[in-house]
């Protein structure tokens, strides 16, 4: 079988083009050896209610500006949990699919993870298998990659044996395709897809770049099981 990778960082319930671009690989891997971005949607991620946008976060224990995103620790003694569960229920209690997908989400929720790479990678495994994704998914830590941007992307799919690699088209500004090339490796560049589908909250304007929750509320596991690429 050809091995087609991708690397992205364990986000919070990520947009859904990276899980359309899921459906392009068949091995993932959390890129969770790197530094923690504090201004990402590595503890946060938007959600939509009669048409506007707002966040839900992640409480995170204070770190040091070069900690890596493994060893950041989630905030546990704030009620963050009840809080997201109740506005998944201000946003999205009206949609068809809304108990289906919140129970998923509790169940993962009450697993109490200590930090947010956990509870991050537990949350897009869960919701990969839901959607019958077929792909095997590895961490760069549980991988040992060495060196950093190009050099790092280059070495994690040189273990994974990798033939392609599929990425986004910003890493156009740092990979070093000659590199890939020499490893015979193939590099996919992806563009955003502009995925429109049924709002129930946002009938007027569809509203776009939203967690991969939102789709998941209005149209369920199964349809997304249909999409082919």
């Amino acid at each position: 079988m050809i091995s087609n990778v991708m690397i992205h960082q364990p986000e919070y319930f990520p947009w859904t083009n990276l899980f359309l671009k899921m459906l392009e690989c068949n091995k993932f891997i959390f890129l969770d050896s790197v530094q923690y971005s504090r201004r990402s949607f590595q503890n946060r991620n938007m959600l939509a209610k009669d048409g506007n946008v707002f966040y839900i976060t992640v409480p995170i224990k204070y770190a040091h500006r070069d900690t890596l995103i493994r060893d950041i620790k989630i905030d546990n003694s704030k009620r963050w949990i009840e809080d997201h569960i109740k506005n998944f229920h201000h946003c999205y209690k009206k949609t068809k699919f809304f108990k289906t997908v919140l129970d998923v989400i509790e169940n993962e929720y009450y697993k109490y993870y200590q930090y947010l790479n956990e509870l991050n990678q537990g949350l897009i495994k869960t919701l990969a298998k839901k959607m019958e994704m077929k792909c095997d998914f590895f961490s760069s830590t549980e991988l040992g990659a060495i060196g950093k941007k190009s050099e790092l992307i280059l070495n994690l799919c040189e273990k994974t044996n990798a033939q392609k690699y599929i990425t986004g088209s910003g890493s156009k500004s740092y990979l070093d395709e000659e590199k890939f090339e020499k490893k015979k490796i193939k590099i996919n560049y992806l563009e955003p897809k502009n995925f429109v589908y049924f709002q129930e909250n946002s009938k007027i304007k569809f509203i776009n770049n939203l967690s991969i929750l939102d789709y998941l509320f209005n149209l369920g596991f199964e349809e997304f099981k249909k999409i082919k690429v």
